[in-house]
């Protein structure tokens, strides 16, 4: 019997972010971004995890809340983080896994040039920060990183 699910396809998927407001801006023609590097402290022993910025790139939608929300974080410094999932979906349009990302925060927006001579539809851009993200498997789970092992009290990663 095949796999329907395997190997993921990188086209089929969706961006949910965890305010109802925000519940028309879901579609992106493009997500990048989800990556986590880590890297030694600098002057102290050790290392800390650092999160690339996410990307996500849709036509241009003057009138969307998500714009209002990056516009008021760039131009009066309103920095309401909110947190979102990235679902990766299968032929079906069901989930296949998934990214949690906490506490996003526009960094910067923008649109593709302008041109009299071409015909294409307009591109915008948005830019967050975040704090962190999760892998989720396909029931929405979190299954990367795993969660510490709490004994007696005492927290084990």
């Amino acid at each position: 019997m095949p796999r329907d699910n395997f190997p993921s396809l990188n086209m089929n998927f969706v961006v949910q972010f965890h305010e109802s407001e925000f519940r028309d801006d879901a579609h992106f023609q493009s997500v990048q971004g989800l990556k986590a590097r880590i890297c030694e402290n600098e002057g102290k022993s050790g290392t800390h995890v650092k999160y690339e910025n996410l990307i996500l790139k849709r036509a241009y939608q003057p009138d969307s809340k998500l714009v209002q929300w990056c516009m008021d974080a760039i131009n009066h410094n309103k920095n309401r983080p909110i947190n979102l999932t990235v679902q990766l979906l299968n032929s079906q349009l069901e989930p296949v896994s998934g990214w949690k990302i906490e506490k996003a925060v526009p960094v910067a927006w923008g649109i593709d040039e302008l041109h009299a001579q071409e015909s294409k539809i307009l591109i915008e851009t948005i830019e967050l920060s975040y704090q962190r993200f999760y892998v989720l498997n396909s029931k929405g789970k979190v299954i990367a990183p795993t969660p510490p092992i709490i004994l007696k009290n005492k927290s084990i990663s």
